[in-house]
């Protein structure tokens, strides 16, 4: 079943399409992919980059001693988290009451909206109903009642993806957001660049270019 939105990615596509918990976001040169893993819950990202007109396989799992293992640090994640296996840097962790930071955010629902919601209290992208599409996905912890909505807007014309991310309680206990972004892409392994715009007043947008390695980028 393809629920698809009003607006126009690249010839022959939607902005948005969803095809069961499989989510495709289009631009007109570009696509981002995800999917919901049907074992765990879990968001995997299966494409970012040029422009797709179907789903892309999952990526196989690792060989370890000829045998197909599924190893969390391994899998491309949407909104990697702390205390589940996954020892890459988490793009969210939560200090729940106890004192543990193990989050198991699993998806519950989507929602589409034409337009983009706003940020309030925060500059934010706008744009209108005929410019942007966005698809809202709704994540819950059962063990801590921590919710999570992963905002996706897509600006077609402009090949602009705009994330965000918001963390609800709905429990009793007092919780501590310690680890909280607004986004978080895992590519698959390639050659890539990183483009940053350095400057100062009067000497805006210096461009500089470096490859993208292993570890950190300031």
């Amino acid at each position: 079943m393809h629920d698809e939105a009003l607006h126009s990615g690249a010839p022959g596509t939607s902005a948005l399409l969803v095809d069961g918990k499989t989510f495709t976001i289009n631009g007109n040169t570009v696509s981002y992919q995800f999917h919901v893993d049907g074992d765990t819950g879990d968001l995997r990202t299966d494409h970012f980059g040029g422009p797709i007109t179907g789903p892309i396989p999952a990526d196989p799992k690792p060989l370890i001693n000829g045998v197909p293992t599924e190893l969390p640090d391994r899998v491309r994640r949407e909104l990697p988290d702390q205390g589940r296996g996954d020892f890459r840097i988490p793009a969210i962790r939560i200090r729940q009451p106890e004192g543990y930071t193990v989050s198991e955010l699993k998806y519950q629902a989507h929602t589409i909206v034409r337009g983009k919601p706003g940020l309030p209290g925060l500059p934010a992208t706008f744009g209108g109903e005929e410019d942007v599409t966005t698809i809202i996905i709704h994540l819950y912890d059962d063990k801590s009642q921590v919710a999570a909505d992963l905002t996706y807007s897509i600006f077609p014309k402009y090949d602009a993806v705009v994330r965000s991310v918001s963390v609800m309680n709905q429990g009793t206990g007092n919780i501590t957001v310690e680890v909280l972004a607004s986004l978080s892409v895992d590519f698959a392994v390639q050659d890539l660049d990183m483009i940053t715009l350095s400057g100062d007043h009067m000497r805006e947008a210096h461009r500089e270019r470096r490859k993208v390695e292993r570890g950190l980028h300031g």
